[in-house]
């Protein structure tokens, strides 16, 4: 959603006409993930597949699963790339799991991050847990992100049943912008001094089953994504 794109969608709607100053005030930086059919090349963004890796990398290990790659962000092919994102380097995330479902998307170190600055030096490396799901080229676009669920706010001036139909004018696969979910009654945000990293829906493409078909929601400290630091992540699904 691009900014004319709040005026189409308040134009549609007469009743949010009071209220345009509002929604631009509230809406934020997020960059639209769109998965292309064709699988990467090089060093390209991703879902799925064996992750590109830096020199002495270690797969990491869990106490009581295993990590599954998610996919590797390219900042440097973000199209419109908000400031707050690097504007180089390149992001991968992987995700605990084990066959028994014991390991909760909650817990600390469900998602890890590993950033490399120059890409020049990954190289591909394959899972130890056997075949990878299908990679998928993904291609980033900045945009901009509003709330979509009522938990999020305590201010709203009209009547939250119209944010329905601004969900459904909003990518489900994004950066940054604002928590979104399915089934969730809260406000998924670890706190005041966090922000959205990575939201994403269940893909059977990729073997992804977020909270029973979900969203998983991916969280950074604002300080920590200021400093290009994303060692320690935050995740919520629902």
């Amino acid at each position: 959603m691009q900014r004319t794109d709040i005026d189409a969608l308040v134009d549609a709607h007469p009743t949010l006409h009071a209220h345009r100053d509002y929604l631009h005030g509230i809406a934020r930086p997020s960059v639209t993930v769109q998965i292309d059919e064709q699988g990467p090349f090089g060093h390209q963004s991703r879902f799925g597949g064996n992750p590109l890796v830096g020199p002495g990398f270690e797969w990491p290990l869990h106490p009581i699963g295993e990590y599954c790659f998610i996919g590797h962000i390219d900042f440097a092919e973000i199209v419109d790339r908000p400031e707050a994102l690097p504007d180089s380097g390149v992001l991968s995330l992987f995700h605990a799991q084990d066959e028994e479902g014991e390991v909760f998307w909650g817990n600390d170190g469900y998602v890890l991050g590993y950033y490399w600055p120059d890409p020049t030096v990954l190289v591909p490396m394959a899972s130890p847990h056997g075949r990878p799901a299908p990679a998928r080229r993904i291609h980033l676009r900045g945009a901009i992100d509003l709330p979509r669920h009522r938990e999020l706010r305590n201010d709203w001036p009209f009547d939250v049943d119209q944010l329905e139909d601004l969900g459904q004018a909003l990518p489900d696969d994004y950066l940054l912008g604002h928590p979104s979910h399915y089934s969730l009654a809260y406000d998924p945000m670890p706190g005041p001094d966090w922000c959205s990293l990575l939201t994403v829906q269940s893909h059977e493409a990729f073997d992804w089953c977020w909270h029973d078909g979900d969203k998983l929601m991916v969280f950074i400290e604002k300080q920590r994504l200021a400093a290009r630091d994303f060692s320690r992540l935050k995740s919520d699904a629902g």
